[in-house]
């Protein structure tokens, strides 16, 4: 089973960066929630766990600032609680 990609990010080696995510429910409709915590992970292509951390919560915005250490491809997770679940949002990082 593939993974659902929120979305793809394109950044230059060496760069320092702002990754951003907007919570909203699959449904579309205005349902008031919280988001109870947030943390982020980083992964390398060869699936190593390069960086992890705390992300920062504004309302339904969740913010990290990363620096990936090579070039090539990775996979970053917003892993966040909202009510009693988690929930994961994967984000494919090109460094080049």
């Amino acid at each position: 089973m593939g993974a659902e990609y929120v979305a793809d990010k394109y950044v230059d080696f060496g760069e320092r960066i702002h990754i951003r995510g907007t919570v909203r429910p699959k449904c579309n409709q205005d349902i008031p929630f919280a988001i109870k915590s947030a943390r982020w992970e980083l992964y390398t292509s060869m699936g190593i766990l390069e960086a992890e951390g705390k992300c920062e919560i504004n309302g339904h915005e969740l913010d990290v600032l990363i620096e990936p250490k090579g070039r090539g491809h990775y996979k970053f997770k917003f892993i966040y609680s909202v009510a009693d679940e988690i929930w994961v949002d994967p984000v494919k990082l090109r460094v080049y």
